[in-house]
């Protein structure tokens, strides 16, 4: 029998990694550890991994934590290595052995008895008394099923392990590592079938990670759809993390960085964790240092050719292709259809060249995708564009395949990364500096905002010269107002174009589709283009031409109907280019006005967080008809004086809400018949909103301003429309702030007044 350990909570048991080195998966492994207490009410966990993410890392650290902290008193059990079993009954079998021996090893609170390989005779010896009778009793059924030749009731066996430990009161977290490799296991038994049954019926906390390509399709037994089954998405590490493993990766390793260096690998390798190890370790292994784009390239090829990159996309196209032949054949199509146009080509290429079955080959591009290697797309076969496995399969198609001389190979690589190097870099300081174009369209919801922020000619006749605090106070007094739509959904362009010859980062250029009417109509629907263009220079007519040309030829290959173009320029734009987008009616802003319009949409947001935060709101619902609006008039009378509004105010207040709600009742489509009143009392004003389902309220179409006519109404010929407008003159005229908008499924009708100083 081992010994015991009482200082087991510093080492490590399954981790690779020190907790303090393990960087960007707070949130993720906060998530984990959270099972075993049931903190966030989720009993079961799905992570999709990007390829290469960490997932495995991710899990194991999960375990570490959880093998630590005796206080919730939950066991956990680490499960993986799928592949390697080839049947389903031969996994199972190895999963009781891991489950009682993992078990076995927490409850004694020994690590080490966790890396040693005891068989179940041997586990006997070593039960701790309070799991003892349940352990004895399931491996005497284990060996009683043995006897027999069944696979199911095998499987079914092995699998009810960890409802066996629940039943006597011993709780487990259950982690599956590339839980995406049980389908492939051979055998007449489905194990993901027969796993999702145990998971649903023990009721043990559990985590199955994967691949994100093909981990819901196996994993998608019933106990998915539970509200108490989570997603967790892995992702590449964000730029922050992957600086702080760079640079903690380095100072345990001795390896000299600085900031350029450092900031060149977290783009070139898109923040995935297992290249910046990779090439941190190559660099310790050579002895140089990582203070140079030369350094950096040459500890990256080392890698690439013959490290731990190398070995791992080895290992997946060996996954995919066992036969070596095949796996020839694999690399040439790969290589060929990489350097195709658009990196892809047809599927009745790969059929004829590699002499594999329907089902044969199905499988190798299905394995293809899942890794995310390449994927089929009609019939073509799409290489996927990542640099790493681009530059892999380069190189290997030349050594292997062409038979070129390896030094001849590493010259090409080597110099082809260093020539990348500086526009990558580049390309990541000019996002940094640059505006988020996508996120702010994002945030258009029907706002209205100063028009000369999107009419440069108009802002920079006014404000050409100012400073910025003078700009903005004067911005706030603007009269003159541009309602911008309501943005359902953003892309960048060239998820529409793909072929488009951008000359800005693909970030910058995106199409953006929403309303700009009240109401979710086809007449309201519009698509905005905008473009961020380089330079810190004015734009001249010559470039405005040709982007106002690329733009409308994405619109009409796009099919878009109604387009809004907005073209941005940090440095603003010449007369004879302004001259241009006055001719094309073209929206542009330079980086003043851009900055200027985030900051207003940015303190509606604000100022809408802290009104709810600190006022007091009072809700009422009143049925339409019987003088019922005078019910309500009586309501905000008391909820007015609580401000010490004085008497002319109450009542134009009063007469303001009766008008509304009379305009509510004679104009409306409402189902329920019903008038909805919110009143929100702040220290300087009351703000009221009357809203009803399917009242349809005067409105000009054009300006989005109440009018005396309803859109899509016919002219008025009555006495009641010509008190219609009247009555909506009358609430403008008593309150100091009317404001009318279209919503799902009605209008509503937003009056402000204010508390004068006086009063």
């Amino acid at each position: 029998m081992l010994p015991e350990t009482h200082n087991a909570a510093r080492k490590s048991v399954l981790s690779r990694i020190a907790p303090e080195d393990f960087t960007g998966r707070d949130e993720a492994l906060n998530r984990i550890t959270a099972l075993a207490s049931n903190a966030e009410n989720t009993r079961g966990i799905i992570v999709l991994a990007a390829p290469s993410s960490g997932a495995t890392e991710l899990l194991r650290q999960g375990y570490d934590k959880l093998f630590h902290q005796p206080e919730t008193d939950v066991a956990p059990v680490y499960f993986n290595s799928f592949e390697a079993d080839g049947d389903a009954e031969t996994a199972a079998r190895r999963f009781l052995h891991t489950f009682l021996l993992q078990t076995t090893a927490y409850v004694r609170r020994n690590p080490a008895l966790i890396h040693t390989q005891p068989t179940l005779a041997d586990l006997t010896e070593m039960l701790p008394v309070t799991d003892e009778l349940w352990i004895r009793r399931l491996i005497e059924k284990y060996e009683r099923v043995r006897a027999g030749s069944d696979e199911e009731a095998m499987v079914r066996l092995c699998l009810s392990a960890p409802g066996e430990a629940a039943a006597t009161g011993r709780n487990t977290v259950l982690l599956f590592d590339d839980a995406h490799l049980v389908e492939d296991l051979g055998g007449r038994v489905s194990l993901s079938a027969e796993l999702g049954q145990m998971l649903a019926r023990s009721g043990s906390a559990f985590v199955l990670s994967g691949l994100r390509r093909r981990s819901l399709d196996v994993l998608s037994y019933p106990e998915t759809q539970a509200t108490d089954v989570s997603i967790l998405h892995l992702e590449n590490l964000d730029d922050e993390a992957a600086r702080s493993l760079i640079e903690k990766l380095s100072r345990r390793l001795s390896v000299e960085l600085n900031d350029a260096t450092r900031d060149l690998l977290v783009q070139q390798f898109s923040g995935n964790p297992l290249f910046i190890t990779a090439v941190v370790h190559a660099a310790r292994r050579s002895d140089q240092p990582l203070t140079s784009f030369l350094s950096c390239q040459k500890a990256y090829v080392d890698d690439l050719m013959g490290g731990r990159i190398n070995r791992r996309f080895d290992s997946r196209l060996a996954r995919v292709a066992p036969s070596p032949v095949t796996r020839r054949t694999l690399l040439r199509l790969l290589h060929e259809s990489a350097m195709g146009a658009d990196g892809q080509s047809p599927l009745e290429s790969w059929q004829k060249r590699l002499s594999l079955t329907p089902d044969e080959l199905q499988n190798l591009l299905g394995g293809l995708h899942g890794l995310e290697l390449a994927s089929r797309a009609a019939n073509f076969v799409k290489v996927s564009d990542e640099p790493v496995w681009r530059d892999y399969l380069r190189a290997q198609y030349k050594t292997e395949v062409a038979g070129e001389p390896r030094a001849r190979v590493v010259a090409e690589i080597l110099l082809d990364a260093l020539k990348r190097a500086p526009g990558t870099l580049e390309r990541h300081y000019r996002r940094k500096s640059a505006l988020a174009l996508r996120p702010l369209l994002e945030r258009f919801n029907w706002q209205r905002v100063p028009a000369s922020l999107l009419q440069y000619e108009r802002f920079n006749q006014a404000y050409a010269g100012r400073e910025a605090g003078e700009v903005a106070n004067e911005l706030a007094a603007e009269v003159d107002l541009a309602r911008l739509p309501q943005i359902v959904h953003t892309a960048t362009a060239a998820s529409y174009y793909p072929t488009a010859d951008f000359i800005c980062d693909e970030d910058q250029y995106i199409v953006a589709h929403g309303f700009d009417g009240d109401s979710y109509t086809e007449a309201g629907e519009v698509v905005w283009i905008a473009v961020m263009m380089g330079g810190e220079k004015a734009a001249g007519r010559g470039v405005i031409e040709l982007w106002h040309e690329r733009l409308m030829n994405l619109a009409r290959r796009s099919g878009f109907k109604r387009i809004r173009v907005w073209l941005i320029a940090a440095g603003g734009f010449t007369p004879e280019a302004i001259e241009f987008l006055r001719e094309k009616d073209v929206y542009a802003s330079n980086k003043l006005q851009i900055e200027s319009l985030a900051s207003r949409l940015d303190a509606e947001v604000q100022n809408s967080i802290s009104v709810e935060s600190s006022s007091d709101e009072f809700e009422i619902v009143i049925p339409m008809g019987g003088d019922s609006e005078l019910i309500a008039a009586n309501a905000v009378e008391m909820i007015a004086r609580r401000i010490n509004f004085p008497p002319e105010a109450i009542n134009q207040i009063k007469t303001a809400l009766i008008e509304a709600c009379i305009n509510a009742e004679e104009h409306s489509f409402s189902p329920d018949r019903k008038i909805y009143q919110r009143f929100r009392l702040e220290s300087d004003k009351l703000v009221i909103t009357v809203s009803s389902r399917g009242v349809r309220l005067p409105v000009n179409s054009s300006n989005g301003e109440l009018g005396n006519q309803a859109q899509g109404d016919k002219p008025a010929q009555n006495s009641s429309s010509e008190r219609r407008g009247w009555g909506l003159k009358l609430i403008r005229s008593l309150m100091d702030e009317v404001e009318f908008e279209r919503v799902d499924d009605g209008t509503r009708l937003r009056m402000t007044k204010f508390l004068r100083p006086s009063e």
